[in-house]
């Protein structure tokens, strides 16, 4: 399965000079727990609800700070392209559980290891369904 096929939603993104107030509306808005940050197209970071959480408010910024300060800058990112499990290989090396996913060099989405999780879930049932049918009901063949 490749992970362009695990992309449910555009990524949300916001500029870095947003401040961590507009950044956590936005995540409440969007139903997200992370935000792209960009600026003319390029993926500068990313910047999670922990990020505004540990490095913002409770380092004691103000909420009017430009969420730059806060975000995690050049973050790994995966093509489409890429077999789920490259992504899996990336989180193991990686302290973050998104990664944004490019295609062609432009942001496409992002991926969680949740999302991922799910993703194997389904390949396995995929997989596992017909030989669980035979075992429950085999074929009588004559």
């Amino acid at each position: 399965m490749l992970v362009r096929e695990s992309l449910h939603n555009a990524p949300v993104t916001v500029p870095p000079t947003a401040r961590i107030e507009e950044a956590a509306t936005l995540m409440a808005k969007h139903g997200v727990g992370a935000l792209m940050v960009v600026s003319a197209g390029e993926l500068l970071g990313i910047v999670t609800d922990r990020d505004i959480c540990v490095r913002g408010v409770g380092a004691g910024l103000p909420v009017s700070e430009a969420i730059s300060t806060v975000m995690t800058p050049h973050p790994l990112t995966i093509e489409g392209s890429a077999d789920i499990l490259d992504a899996f290989k990336l989180f193991q090396k990686g302290p973050g559980r998104r990664l944004p996913v490019l295609e062609e060099g432009e942001l496409a989405g992002i991926i969680s290891v949740d999302d991922l999780l799910v993703a194997l879930v389904l390949e396995f049932s995929a997989a596992i369904t017909p030989i669980a049918r035979e075992v429950v009901a085999p074929e009588v063949t004559s």
